[in-house]
């Protein structure tokens, strides 16, 4: 991989990261209102705040991608043509969103809407993000494949960081046996987020052997000297999924059974689990131009 697109690759997770959380946070918060907001906004907010800086990180990576980072407004003035313009939008609209929810939400005051409103603006930026790759001219980007691993990176970390934010509270919040059972369930969202790229892959590899000759050469790179980091990829990330619901497997006891070294541990996994993978994704485009007069 060329030294200029890690801050790209970095990007471009730990926006994902980010994104991710918040939905499965405000998604968690949602819920457990109906019963009880105090609590809710208890479990919730110090996760929702620290949201916005794993963000503000991501977008600094951003412009070390820009040759002329002080310039980088100047892309939005093509939002009718540029996905990069609506990435840009979005991603700081969702950036800008976050800061008004966090305020209003440490302000004791009800931010139902304006934190849905926040969720869809980053499902957005993730949206654009996909679009830019699966718009270019490397077969491999050229696929739904980049939506099921942008996407499912974003709900597979995103699990793992709600969850793990949620543990950094556990002493001062009550988890009753209820919402233990709820956090239960939401920690299999890690595990879809995963098989769904896992399960694509092999339609991803035959789409491309049936392509032209950059399509098969990105093909053999996958089934070839790409495979094993693919198949350690697939196994790190699965097991730190399976310890995210191992963390919660107590539920039944009570209060406060819940292990923050396991879901930390999943988070560590997770995001090594999608580096590989993101690794990979970059490394095996191969462009169309590539052996073209």
């Amino acid at each position: 991989m060329f030294a200029e697109e890690w801050p790209l690759m970095m990007f471009t997770l730990f926006s994902q990261l980010a994104i991710g959380s918040f939905v499965i946070l405000f998604l968690i918060h949602t819920l457990l209102s109906k019963k009880d907001a105090q609590n809710a906004n208890a479990l919730t907010q110090k996760g929702i705040e620290n949201v916005g800086w794993i963000m503000a990180l991501a977008l600094v990576f951003s412009l070390f991608h820009l040759g002329t980072p002080t310039g980088a407004y100047r892309s939005i003035y093509h939002l009718a043509s540029s996905w990069l313009s609506r990435e840009i939008l979005t991603a700081g609209g969702f950036f800008v969103l976050w800061f008004i929810t966090r305020y209003a939400l440490k302000k004791g005051k009800s931010a139902a809407v304006l934190g849905w409103i926040t969720a869809i603006a980053g499902i957005a930026a993730i949206y654009s993000m996909a679009s830019i790759y699966a718009t270019s001219i490397r077969p491999s980007w050229m696929n739904p494949n980049t939506y099921v691993a942008f996407f499912g990176a974003t709900f597979a970390m995103g699990t793992a960081g709600a969850l793990s934010f949620m543990a950094i509270d556990a002493k001062k919040a009550q988890f009753s046996a209820e919402t233990l059972s709820l956090l239960k369930k939401i920690s299999l969202i890690a595990g879809v987020g995963v098989l769904i790229q896992l399960l694509y892959l092999p339609v991803l590899i035959s789409s491309l052997n049936n392509g032209g000759t950059a399509a098969q050469a990105s093909a053999h790179l996958l089934s070839g000297s790409y495979l094993v980091p693919l198949v350690l990829r697939g196994i790190i990330s699965l097991i730190g999924a399976a310890l995210l619901y191992l963390a919660l497997s107590s539920s039944a006891k009570g209060v406060r059974s819940i292990s923050s070294q396991k879901i930390y541990m999943g988070l560590l996994l997770m995001f090594v689990g999608e580096f590989v993978a993101r690794y990979v994704f970059y490394g095996t485009a191969v462009s169309i131009m590539i052996g073209t007069n």
